[in-house]
C-alpha cells in the first residue's frame, strides 16, 4: 500500500513537472514566433 502511495505521488509529481514544462515551452515558442 505505501509503495503504492509513493508510487502514485511521483508519477503524479513528475507528470506535473512534465506539464508544466511543456506549457511554458509551447508560450516561449508563441512568443518567439509573434516577435
Amino acid at each position: 500500500m505505501w509503495l503504492a502511495v509513493e508510487s502514485r505521488t511521483c508519477v503524479l509529481s513528475y507528470l506535473g513537472l512534465v506539464g508544466w514544462m511543456y506549457v511554458h515551452l509551447r508560450v516561449d515558442v508563441h512568443s518567439g514566433t509573434r516577435t
